[in-house]
């Protein structure tokens, strides 16, 4: 896999996952605690296949294409929640990353045997 240098934006980031196109998740600054929240950051790329050879681009924001980055885990979470990511795994360590998937809208069997 390698890194190129487009960009993708928010619009690009949602129809990667759409077509089934994963967003993984860069903690780029350990969280800490700051009174009742964390305070980290996280920076995201989206990971698809184009003309079968996978792509890792950088989701950007804004026209000046700096790269898009929360800073707190409260934003994570409703970030995920937004794009339909289930389940959201928070990277906790700096370098540490994760891979979101859009939820598929099925609900697991029940298994409680009644």
């Amino acid at each position: 896999m390698k890194e190129i240098s487009p960009v993708i934006s928010l619009a690009g980031l949602r129809e990667a996952l759409e077509q089934g196109g994963e967003v993984e998740v860069e903690c780029i600054d350990t969280p800490f605690r700051q009174t009742n929240s964390y305070r980290g950051a996280w920076k995201f790329y989206v990971l698809a296949e184009i003309d079968g050879v996978r792509h890792r681009l950088l989701f950007v924001h804004g026209r000046d294409i700096r790269p898009r980055i929360i800073r707190t885990a409260t934003g994570l979470i409703s970030f995920a929640i937004e794009l339909g990511v289930s389940p959201v795994a928070i990277p906790r360590f700096a370098g540490e990353r994760a891979v979101w998937t859009r939820h598929d809208g099925r609900m697991p069997e029940d298994v409680s045997g009644d």
